[in-house]
């Protein structure tokens, strides 16, 4: 199950059409310079979403400008109105077209070419491919060969043709398995294909399959992010606030076990901070603070709680709230995470010192904890109070070893107080079966992941399997189960019997797949040859489930499954096979990334029968691939060791082949 997380770096396609934006914003500035006061009045009718008002104004201005170039910027101006904030996609392409008309005026190529994206976008949030793909193909011809935005074009129709490969697919998935999780699960892919704006692009439609999810499959795996996807497409994709905020509240009130419930209190407490209502923005930040302790982005909960009680004038709490985020988490966060408060152009260092500033502006009386309360708190196992005195003690006494050691105990008192606040959920009795079955998976799932009590892990699994023995959740908890005891335990019987569980119990849900899938890894281990084989063809014989890799790779445990079988003919000295084997999946999978392991194999297996010409093609073929590519470099050095040496980088494997054509070539 995906947790949504929201640190998202930009894609190409997107630096590209930003470049782009950038550019006609920097060649109009000066010659919008003598217009500013009306873009002024035009940009702050958009921030108050007095959209109607900002439209005539740009008209009016369009209509009065001599200058192409200030021309263009209201008609852009206009098209996004229309197409983000309205969405009226006509009139966004009628904008887009005033753009293009401007050619002959001698309107900047540049400018030309961004209508011609966002003409092209509209087009597919319309639904009208054929002639996105045409906008696209005419942007080709415009665009030099050398040029990004020819390659842009070139992408996007692309995706859109893959996109709508893929629908047709997961729509016959539904049909063929109406009515089970398969089935719900492809409806998901279905709307996800809708969601994203690099594949179709339409999130109202989107919007309409994740609904049907819901009412077709409520107690799917899958319904919590559904749910939040819609709140999330209403609020930073149509702009829909009101909406948004109902729809948020909506994940929040129906899966309160669910990760996504605490994504949605965090939408919406920052959709309040942002209007400057600030007492709901608290109050929606104390709840989620209390309810998910252990919320990914809990560092910025602290921060935009300090934001909120500095506008308010409470410096106490502003304090304390900052120099949590300061001490606790801001040392471990990578650059990327700083987006999450809106410091994404700024390096921790800088992040450090700003905060650092603010304190000693805010600081004021702040009240000693004692380290025995925290001591008391966690030795009578009242989590929710021990965690509450960390905090404390952190923020007040931050340069103290007493300090130090609560940070070092915090994610564990987090992890913690969320398990016994799922348990108070549970024995409430006022949950659903669905959501008590939820609740006790993350309790196993916190002790597996974050508390590494793998026993305890286990215990939270097997109550999901015996208490819900019905429902999707137990396919998942019996499959963690098989991996932990696998992966974690050294129990290779007691892991065998937990994936029989799956296959026999849930046939038809996504674990069945997996399991057969490691039952052929735990039986490659064991070296039953035999019965690996027969593990890795029954997963391949499930429909397959890709997932998008850099570079244009497809990963899928269809793909790891063949793989598997050219790897266990080459371990069980099956060399013929092996070589079949490998030759027919670099024939059958041309987007894998484990292509170039396929490679070495077959040529360590010329080369061990002498034939050396066929063994050097394969590695020259190899080191090819290889060549400035991590996906397939990342899956070599996986399977390094079978080959007989030890890569650990990219360098290493670059020896490796050096020395094997060095010798082939010697010879």
């Amino acid at each position: 199950m995906r947790t949504r997380k929201s640190v998202h770096p930009k894609t190409h396609r997107g630096r590209m059409q930003t470049h782009l934006a950038l550019l006609m914003f920097l060649f109009s500035m000066t010659l919008l310079a003598g217009a500013r006061a009306q873009v002024d009045e035009v940009n702050a009718l958009i921030r108050d979403k007095r959209y109607p008002e900002a439209i005539t104004k740009l008209e009016a201005l369009a209509q009065a400008a001599a200058n192409v170039d200030i021309q263009s910027w209201c008609y852009y101006q206009s098209g996004e109105i229309y197409y983000h904030y309205t969405q009226q996609y006509p009139k966004a392409v009628a904008a887009y077209d005033k753009i293009l008309r401007l050619e002959h005026k001698g309107l900047a190529s540049e400018e030309l070419f961004l209508a011609s994206i966002k003409k092209g976008d509209v087009y597919s949030r319309m639904g009208k491919y054929k002639e996105a793909i045409q906008t696209y193909h005419t942007l080709v011809k415009l665009a030099p060969a050398t040029h990004f935005v020819h390659k842009t074009g070139l992408q996007k129709i692309r995706d859109i043709r893959t996109a709508l490969e893929s629908l047709h697919v997961q729509q016959e998935l539904v049909r063929t398995h109406h009515g089970t999780p398969l089935a719900a699960l492809a409806q998901f892919q279905i709307a996800e294909l809708y969601r994203n704006p690099s594949q179709l692009n339409r999130p109202e439609k989107a919007i309409e399959v994740y609904e049907a999810l819901l009412v077709a499959h409520p107690d799917a795996i899958v319904a919590p992010e559904a749910r939040w996807r819609i709140a999330h497409l209403k609020h930073t994709v149509l702009h829909q606030l009101p909406a948004a905020l109902d729809a948020y509240q909506k994940v929040a009130d129906t899966y309160p076990t669910s990760n996504f419930a605490a994504e949605a209190l965090y939408h919406i407490a920052n959709i309040y901070r942002t209007a400057e209502e600030i007492p709901q923005a608290l109050a929606v930040f104390e709840a989620l603070q209390q309810k998910y302790p252990n919320f990914w982005n809990m560092h910025a909960v602290l921060y935009w709680k300090g934001v909120c009680h500095e506008k308010a004038r409470n410096y106490p709490k502003a304090v304390a709230a900052f120099k949590t985020f300061l001490h606790a988490y801001l040392p471990h966060l990578g650059p990327g995470y700083l987006g999450q408060i809106s410091m994404y152009d700024k390096s921790v260092t800088e992040v450090k010192a700003l905060l650092r500033a603010k304190i000693e502006n805010l600081e004021d009386e702040m009240s000693k904890m004692e380290v025995e309360r925290l001591e008391k708190a966690v030795a009578a196992g009242n989590f929710d109070d021990a965690l509450s005195i960390a905090q404390n003690l952190i923020a007040t006494a931050p340069e103290t070893s007493d300090a130090a050691a609560a940070a070092a105990q915090l994610r564990s008192l987090e992890h913690r107080t969320a398990i016994q606040n799922l348990r108070a959920n549970i024995e409430s009795g006022t949950l659903r079966d669905a959501e008590n079955a939820r609740a006790l998976l993350q309790i196993g799932t916190i002790y597996e992941r974050q508390l590494a009590d793998y026993p305890k892990a286990i215990e939270g699994y097997r109550e999901v399997a015996e208490k819900y023995p019905a429902l999707p959740y137990a396919a998942e908890a019996l499959y963690r189960t098989g991996l932990v005891y696998a992966e974690q335990l050294a129990a290779p019987n007691e892991a065998l019997a937990a994936y029989e569980k799956v296959i026999k119990q849930h046939p038809d849900a996504l674990q069945a797949m997996m399991a057969n899938f490691q039952l052929g890894e735990l039986y490659r281990k064991l070296r039953r040859y035999n019965e690996a084989l027969q593990a890795y063809q029954t997963t391949i014989g499930y429909p397959e489930r890709g997932r998008y890799l850099a570079g244009g790779y497809k990963d899928s445990f269809a793909d790891r499954a063949q793989f598997r079988i050219g790897r266990v003919c080459y371990d069980d000295r099956r060399y013929s096979e092996a070589r079949f084997a490998f030759e027919e999946f670099i024939q059958m999978r041309q987007q894998s990334p484990r292509r170039a392991a396929a490679y070495i194999y077959l040529a360590v297996i010329h080369q061990e029968r002498g034939e050396d010409e066929l063994a050097a093609g394969f590695y020259r073929e190899a080191k090819r691939l290889l060549t400035n590519n991590p996906v397939q470099m990342t899956i070599l050095i996986e399977e390094a060791g079978t080959l007989g040496f030890q890569a650990t980088d990219a360098d290493a494997v670059t020896r490796f082949l050096e020395e094997q054509l060095q010798r082939l070539d010697d010879k």
